[in-house]
């Protein structure tokens, strides 16, 4: 059964002064107006609440109350101990597809699998599966809800995979045949989380791909980029949370490098990058070669420690690590303090540069 929290009644008085005057408000023009009314209320009280405040909203009894009644309610506890204990079931994994044209997303692609990991048939077995593709719906749909507007709805393929098990859910999309812009949804008590609407612990799943910008360490040679940017999507961070190794440069995963490292030349070429995994799983370091085949390298950095930023860092924001492997977003005026930080603004977005100014300009000698 759904968890709930008991809550007691406000004694609060602007609460019935608001209610008082949406009922008023119907009685005197329309009864919609005081349904409306109260949900502007709800939406503006709802804006002001936290993550965590919100979560302890959806969970009231009161709440969930009102859950039951939509048609999207599923008691996902009691749907997994069905799963499991009556039908061998420990694993779901259900695929479903937006065309983007505005109609409703369908399941293509429903598999279970038992504890060996072996794929279990349920068309030929008796395991009913609608409240699984209930499930998966409404996930698919909340995604679109949080994703940032848009001109034009868009067309994706959304996965949900459910580890029965240890009852933890992943939800990640592939739009354009890569993952992007998002990372995914990790739940875990997830049986808790979907009968309660809450959300996961990393918060808002909708969030843009992370952009690293990594100093490179001088290397032999004539010519040799400052630093080079990584754009890491979900499914590469998810690689190395498990440890994996990624070769990036690739259109999922691009790379581009610029500046000129100190006494050397300028250059953006840095061939063959790859983030690799250092001192047996503990670090994390940026390797590639320049133009003349001589290997270059970031500073390393602790892996735990790399993901950490990539995590709790706000949504959007450059991540700039400098060649001792330090992250220099705790500095509100670091652009200012490393100089191949400006140098890489510059060079992305050379519209931008700052206007010269007198004290730019040679001053001339009194």
């Amino acid at each position: 059964m759904t968890t709930t929290t008991n809550t007691t009644t406000p004694n609060d008085p602007r609460i019935q002064r608001v209610l008082n005057a949406a009922q008023q408000h119907g009685e005197n023009d329309d009864p919609d107006h005081e349904v409306g009314d109260l949900q502007d209320v709800l939406r503006a009280a709802w804006s002001l609440l936290t993550l965590e405040q919100r979560n302890q909203v959806m969970a009231a009894a009161e709440t969930v109350e009102v859950l039951r009644a939509g048609d999207d309610f599923v008691e996902v506890a009691q749907l997994r101990a069905y799963l499991m204990n009556q039908s061998g079931v420990h694993r779901v994994q259900i695929e479903v597809i937006r065309d983007g044209a505005g109609d409703e997303p369908t399941v293509s692609s429903l598999k279970l699998f038992d504890a060996s990991g072996d794929e279990l048939d349920a068309a030929e077995s008796d395991i009913d599966t609608h409240e699984l593709r209930m499930v998966a719906r409404r996930l698919d749909a909340e995604l679109l809800g949080a994703m940032p507007p848009q001109s034009v709805e868009p067309a994706w393929v959304s996965t949900l995979d459910w580890d029965l098990l240890n009852d933890a859910l992943t939800h990640s999309v592939r739009i354009e045949g890569i993952d992007r812009n998002i990372q995914p949804l990790r739940w875990r008590d997830a049986s808790a989380a979907l009968d309660r609407h809450l959300l996961p612990e990393t918060g808002d799943g909708w969030r843009e791909e992370r952009v690293v910008v990594m100093e490179l360490q001088p290397a032999l040679g004539h010519a040799m980029p400052r630093w080079a940017e990584l754009t890491l999507n979900s499914t590469a961070l998810e690689q190395l949370r498990q440890g994996q190794e990624l070769t990036l440069g690739t259109s999922a995963l691009p790379v581009r490098a610029g500046g000129a490292a100190k006494g050397k030349a300028a250059s953006a070429h840095f061939r063959e990058p790859q983030l690799l995994i250092r001192d047996a799983g503990e670090s994390v370091q940026l390797a590639g070669f320049n133009e003349e085949a001589w290997p270059m390298n970031s500073g390393k950095v602790p892996l735990r420690l790399f993901l950490q930023w990539v995590d709790t860092r706000p949504a959007g924001e450059t991540l700039f690590v400098s060649e001792e492997g330090e992250l220099l977003n705790y500095d509100q005026d670091f652009r200012r303090h490393s100089l191949w930080v400006d140098e890489y603004h510059k060079s992305i977005a050379p519209g931008l540069e700052e206007p010269e100014t007198e004290f730019d300009g040679e001053r001339p000698r009194g």
